[in-house]
Parts: C-alpha cells; structure tokens; sequence
C-alpha cells in the first residue's frame, strides 16, 4: 500500500491523504484510520499558511506500508523529519542525479522539495514521526541570512542545493522533546502551543547545527558511504532484546578500524555504542512499564537482564528513579486524573 503525503504546507493536506483511505479526516487537523488493532493517524498544525506546517504521523500497520512525497521539481520548500520506529525503517531519497538508503530504527533527514522521498515502514510494528516542511524564505528571514549570498558557508550552499542530506540519529530532537510528550493521549489545550513553540525551536537549532555537522564530517574524514555502513551496522545488531557484539566485531562489519567505528558512531548517534544500546533498553523498558501489562521481572528478562537487581540499578542511574516508583507515580497521576476531573 502507498500513500502520498504533501510537500508545501497545505490546510487541506489531510484531506487529500484521508481521499486514498477512501475516507474524510476527523478535522482539518486530525486523520485517524484504524483496521482492528491497527492504525494510521496523522495530525497536521498549519503554522503559518503556506510557510510552515508540522506533520505528526502515528502508524502501526498489517501490511507492507509506504509514504511517498513526490517532488515538486524545485528546493522553494524543505523538509526536517525525525522518525523513531520500533524495528528499522527504510526511506530512500531520490531525484535525478542522487539517490540516498537511509534504514535505521532513529533518524533525522533533511532534504529540499526536489528530492522525492520514499519511506518503508516496518510491518506490525509502531513508528511514529515529525515533520516539519517550511518555505526556504521563511527560514532565511527567521535566521537572519541571504539564500542569494554568494558566500560559501554551509547553510547557503544547502539551501541552494537539490540534495537531500541526512544526519544522525535524533539526538538534537530529543534534546528538546520527547516522542512521548508529542503522542501523549491526553492533549490539553496547551498542547498545541508546546507543539508550535518546541518545533520552531528544533528548527533553528537543527539549522544552527549544520555548519558544526559538516566541519565534523571533514575532521573526522567521514564520507556518506562511512555513515551508512555504521548505520547498517546499527539496524542489524542494536535491537534493544539482543545482545551486543564486542565492538571488534561491529568495526569489523563496518570495515573499518575500531577508532574510527566509534568516532563514527558517536558522531551519529551522539553516544558511544554501549551507552547507546543501554539507552535503546532503558527507552523501551520505560514505555513497557507505563503500559503496566507486565511485571518488572518479566520486562527485565525480555531486555536480557539475569536479575531484577542489576536491571533496577541501571533505570535508576537514568531516570533517577526505580522501576516501582515510576510505575506508582503514574498510576497516581491516572486516579488524580479519574477522581478530579474538574480540577477542584
């Protein structure tokens, strides 16, 4: 199944994506279509008309699923997407003369309205994304540049170019928000102004953080093709349920040095792969918790923990809390919620 999505930001973009579910959206902002115990849900906040738009995508799907944004054959609009998904996703971009394979369970992609974008999601398993699709000028006026300069300084010559780029992970997006805190259930009415207020500010830092990206690029002497064999790497050995190879291993598989495999890992991920797949492990041993349909040995057992001890004591140096106190504290919030619905 394929579904086009939108480039330019549009007040009547979900209506088109609901038309090829042979349906309507539930609002102008909000498309929710669900078979069973699966879903497809896309919530769109016009920013400015025309200018800016931000896409919130939720999908968790039966079947071989892909989105696809055609290319409107110039750079006039550019895309910032984070995807988070539970197994790798695969998203290719292309145009005439480039084609990118980006597959990766995290990433960030940036690319021009001249690109086309192909993304594969993984069949019965959830991911949700971001996307942020501004017009070139508005980002230009917001940070103060000339999109005209004849200067060659990073920003200019990605905004003048027809390339999509991309970089690593999500960990400027995490930085500053959580998947979580975006896809909560309960949307308040301030809910729309935190979205609005923390993606202009993922833009200027993303934008901000070009120039430092591609200087520590040329430093460390990592080409595309050096990144995309430790992100390869990272789809095939880093699931949060498996064991990790030694890192010998894993620089092997990259064809690379062990020096370079973990400068090259750390420059994409932000971490060292230790610490990385530690987090992957705490980050779904969390969600598991929240959901409280298991019991704490069970989750520390599926994450390849020998005991409830050793798994408690690295939760805790994360989140500064134990897996019991974290359940009891939101099973408080649910029944303060439940018994105080009208704030009294």
């Amino acid at each position: 199944m394929e579904i086009t999505l939108g480039l330019r930001p549009s007040d009547i973009w979900l209506a088109k994506v609901a038309e090829q579910f042979g349906t309507v959206p539930q609002s102008q902002h909000e498309f929710n279509y669900s078979k069973g115990s699966f879903f497809f849900k896309l919530y769109s906040l016009l920013i400015e008309p025309d200018k800016v738009a931000v896409v919130l995508g939720d999908i968790f799907w039966d079947a071989p699923l892909n989105t696809l944004r055609k290319s409107i054959e110039s750079n006039d609009y550019w895309v910032l997407s984070f995807i988070l998904s539970d197994e790798p996703h695969n998203c290719f971009l292309m145009n005439n003369n480039t084609r990118h394979q980006i597959k990766a369970r995290k990433s960030t992609i940036f690319y021009s309205s001249k690109m086309a974008a192909d993304t594969v999601w993984p069949v019965n398993k959830r991911s949700r994304f971001v996307t942020i699709s501004f017009q070139r000028d508005w980002i230009c006026e917001k940070l103060g540049v000339n999109a005209e300069s004849t200067d060659n300084s990073p920003l200019i010559s990605m905004l003048n170019s027809e390339n999509g780029v991309y970089f690593h992970g999500v960990p400027l997006f995490e930085r500053l928000v959580s998947f979580d805190t975006l896809f909560t259930d309960t949307r308040p009415l301030s809910w729309l102004l935190s979205v609005e207020a923390q993606c202009y500010e993922l833009i200027v830092d993303f934008i901000g953080q070009l120039a430092t990206f591609q200087s520590n690029a040329t430093d460390h002497k990592f080409s595309h093709k050096d990144m995309k064999r430790v992100m390869e790497v990272e789809s095939r050995y880093f699931p949060a349920t498996c064991m990790l190879p030694s890192l010998e291993f894993l620089a092997g598989e990259a064809n690379m040095s062990l020096s370079k495999f973990k400068k090259c890992f750390r420059h994409i991920y932000g971490a060292a792969p230790y610490e990385y797949h530690l987090n992957l492990k705490l980050d779904i041993a969390r969600r598991l918790l929240l959901q409280n349909k298991w019991t704490i040995a069970e989750i520390a057992n599926q994450l390849g923990y020998t005991s409830i001890a050793s798994f408690n004591k690295v939760f805790k140096k994360k989140y500064n809390m134990n897996p019991t106190t974290l359940i009891n504290e939101h099973s408080s919030q649910m029944l303060f919620t439940i018994k105080d619905p009208d704030n009294d």
